[in-house]
């Protein structure tokens, strides 16, 4: 977030798409800019064709908001009827391959190989797209190294099959479950995870079992081979020295018919030197036919299976929780950096526990291991873990598990099916966000990770640390109508050069309803948006004590005490993200629903008439009152006008008309907006409360609708 403010004022399209989208996030400011100065964007309306089949390379695009669609066309026959491109209202067999959003890029492979185009890309809404020219994107690989290096794994998922048959997959990823020790609760993991990919995405998932002997191979999830039957009764392939025909190896995979989850059983050959190059070989005849190949690796370290792992997109490394597998893990994990050509953050640990109770915390483990943790999965009980029987398909057959909701959200984020829910800044119209929860949790609308932001971020703490929307509406109805309650919680006014009210009372509320839980105890990923004042930069906090994180965000200047980390002052997070979109979109989530609750101007001048009609309703009353009633008026109206608007609400409007008018740019980058104002509410309003809760259900069932049809999709 270092880039001057022009720069924002000139393209703040091109400022928010390269901090937020994953690809451009990590570049520097200097990487960035030279960005910035070679591209350019490009606005499309719904429908408008991008680039079509068949077409010569023309450049590299990346979605800044709305959504693309791609698809393939079958081309016309030689005088064959020629076949209509989008607009024309005549079906003509496209398949949809893919929609992309915010963040995504799309005609990198044409680009780089100077091949026509093996797709069709069109605006599936009002879309812009931020578009480098072949030439100029060259340029940039070469000056960004790094970034050349972060598109290769792009480029080798979407280049898989590609010469072998006609493209039906936009994109397919090989992920490999693995342990260096049996025992794990490896092969549980990886055939729930291939249900769940099946079960949220919707899409193609093969299974692939590479046994080590016969009594490893199985048909389903819950019928191992016996050794009357032996291995060739049951759904296996082998790789001899010749590669099995198309007809043997489509005879060789079953279906399993609850969860339509392909499965394969692959002998493993140790002792055969070409091993690893013909499974490899396979697994890319598979890519055309597959999103997700999960392949659950035998729990050996032989250089055949370390060869196999480096053409993954993701490894999925399964340990428990005994010291000394996390010690062996440790050094094994060395060894994989320098055998893996690829960024270590593909590699993920996954803490599985074996038993309770656990012998070392998750910390413990973590500090152990001395790498980032990706999931930790709790304990399963034993009628769960027997192999042979049908309960190993437990994301179907008992979908209420802890195991089976941890496997779910790891599955949401490789299908990149995420649903993300941005809680925007704005004091006291920020309880509107509760109403919008409320609706959001009655619907059983899936929401995979939250971002807030000031009192976006507090509503926020507080529901994902457990409490219901309705839980977090009672504790907010208390303060009612109830002026004095309400500031006597806001303000405990004190002397001090950069605020008027400490915050030692919201902090005892926090607690009080939080308590000492920190984001690694929240039900709902979360990020809370700060503001480093000091550095001026951008404060995700994704760690640590929600209370601490919670405070600093809502820091409002001159109003509530910073928060000070070293010699850095951390304010509002408003001041930087008003609407925590971005850090949704840098996170990888596809779908996004925001609510911006800050008042625009035409919502500023109509709450200024509304207040103005009301008081002249009130003056007109006290005329027909007796003269200790208009005395009475007179008195209040005069007290009033003293206080209001006072030096608070200079600041705070100020600040707010400010970032309103980020939010605005940056909200159009959401796929659902919700914008409840409600009118006669300024911002130091907290006392509001039904009014507010009442105000996000209206507008949350205003777009329900919208909400379905984008989760539909």
């Amino acid at each position: 977030m270092g880039f001057p403010l022009d720069i924002f004022k000139k393209d703040p399209d091109k400022y928010f798409i390269l901090n937020y989208a994953p690809i451009f996030a990590k570049l520097n400011d200097f990487e960035k800019i030279l960005i910035m100065q070679k591209s350019k964007v490009v606005e499309y309306n719904k429908g408008d064709s991008i680039y079509r089949q068949g077409e010569p390379p023309s450049a590299f695009y990346c979605v800044i908001s709305g959504r693309v669609r791609i698809f393939t066309q079958p081309q016309s026959a030689p005088g064959g009827p020629a076949h209509h491109f989008p607009g024309s209202g005549i079906n003509t067999g496209k398949v949809t391959l893919e929609y992309l959003n915010c963040g995504k890029y799309f005609g990198m492979i044409s680009v780089l190989t100077g091949e026509q185009h093996s797709v069709n890309a069109e605006a599936a809404n009002d879309s812009k797209i931020l578009e480098l020219t072949q030439e100029d994107f060259k340029i940039i690989l070469h000056k960004i190294p790094k970034l050349a290096i972060d598109l290769s794994q792009t480029l080798s998922r979407r280049l898989k099959k590609k010469d072998y048959i006609e493209k039906r997959i936009f994109e397919s990823n090989i992920i490999s479950i693995f342990s260096a020790v049996a025992k794990t609760g490896k092969s549980i993991y990886a055939i729930n995870l291939a249900l769940s990919l099946k079960k949220e995405t919707a899409r193609s998932v093969i299974l692939i079992n590479i046994a080590e002997d016969e009594r490893g191979v199985y048909r389903d999830f819950g019928a191992q081979a016996s050794r009357e039957n032996g291995a060739d009764a049951l759904c296996t392939v082998k790789l001899d020295a010749s590669f099995p025909s198309e007809d043997s190896i489509k005879s060789a995979i079953c279906v399993d018919s609850p969860s339509g989850v392909s499965i394969v059983n692959v002998m493993y050959e140790s002792a055969n030197l070409s091993y690893a190059a013909r499974l490899n070989a396979f697994l890319t005849y598979l890519t055309g036919s597959y999103h997700y190949i999960i392949v659950d690796m035998p729990a050996l370290t032989e250089e055949a299976i370390f060869n196999i792992l480096n053409q993954s997109d993701a490894i999925h490394v399964i340990t428990g929780y005994d010291r000394g597998d996390l010690k062996s893990l440790k050094s094994l994990l060395s060894y994989l950096f320098k055998k893996i050509n690829y960024p270590q953050e593909k590699i993920k640990i996954i803490l599985n526990a074996q038993e309770e109770p656990l012998r070392l915390s998750h910390k413990e483990a973590a500090d152990i291991l001395n790498y980032n943790v990706f999931a930790v999965l709790p304990y399963l009980k034993e009628q769960y873990r027997r192999p042979a029987t049908a309960a190993k398909r437990i994301v179907w057959e008992s979908p209420e598990l802890e195991y089976v909701r941890c496997v779910r959200r790891i599955a949401r984020e490789l299908g990149d099916v995420r649903v993300g829910l941005a809680l925007g800044g704005g004091a006291a119209f920020g309880l509107a966000h509760i109403g919008v929860l409320k609706v959001l949790e009655k619907e059983n609308m899936p929401i995979d990770m939250v971002a807030g932001t000031s009192m976006g971020g507090l509503i926020a703490a507080l529901w994902t640390s457990g409490l219901s929307a309705e839980e977090v509406e009672r504790i907010f109805l208390a303060y009612n109508n109830n002026r004095r309650k309400t500031y006597g919680l806001l303000f405990d006014f004190y002397i001090h050069k950069m605020s008027i009210a400490k915050g030692g009372k919201i902090r005892k509320f926090l607690e009080r309803h939080i308590g000492s839980k920190t984001f690694q105890d929240v039900n709902i990923p979360l990020r809370i948006v700060a503001c480093n004042i000091t550095k001026r930069k951008e404060v995700i906090y994704s760690s640590g004590r929600l209370v601490d994180a919670v405070m600093a965000s809502i820091a409002i200047p001159g109003v509530f005490a910073p928060t000070k980390i070293d010699n850095d002052l951390i304010i509002d997070g408003g001041i930087v993200e008003p609407v925590p979109i971005g850090t949704l979109v840098r996170m990888g989530i596809k779908k996004i629903i925001a609510v911006n609750v800050l008042p625009s101007p035409d919502d500023a001048i109509r709450n200024y008439a509304f207040k103005h009609e009301l008081r002249e309703e009130e003056k007109k009353a006290a005329q027909l009152k007796n003269a200790w009633g208009r005395l009475i008026f007179r008195i209040r109206s005069g007290f009033y006008d003293c206080l209001f608007p006072n030096i608070m609400d200079i600041i705070v409007g100020s600040i707010q008309a400010m970032e309103y008018v980020i939010a605005e740019s940056d909200c159009q980058k959401a796929d659902i907006l919700m914008h409840p104002i409600e009118n006669g509410v300024d911002w130091i309003d907290f006392f509001k409360v039904e009014m507010l809760i009442k105000k996000g259900e209206e507008e949350a069932v205003k777009t329900l609708s919208a909400i379905k049809s984008v989760l539909n999709e």
